[in-house]
C-alpha cells in the first residue's frame, strides 16, 4: 500500500464514519417539537415508551405486559 492509498482510505473511512454517527444523531434525537412518532420500529428502544401516549406505544406496552405475564 503506498501513501496515496493509505490517505485515501483514511479520508473515506473518516467520511462514512461522520456520515453513520450523524444519520444515528439525527433517527434517534429527542425531539423538541411535539410531533406524532412515526418510528414504530423503535417502541422497544425508547426512551420515552413509559409515559408515551401514541397508539403504536400503547399498543405495543399491552403486547409487552401480555407476554411478561
Amino acid at each position: 500500500m503506498n501513501r496515496r492509498q493509505f490517505i485515501s482510505s483514511i479520508g473515506r473511512g473518516t467520511i462514512f464514519t461522520g456520515l453513520a454517527a450523524l444519520s444515528g444523531v439525527l433517527i434517534y434525537r429527542k425531539s423538541k417539537i411535539t410531533e406524532p412518532c412515526n418510528f414504530d420500529f423503535v417502541c422497544r428502544d425508547c426512551r420515552k415508551l413509559n409515559s408515551c401516549k401514541q397508539p403504536e406505544a400503547v399498543i405495543f406496552k399491552r403486547n409487552k405486559n401480555k407476554k411478561s405475564a
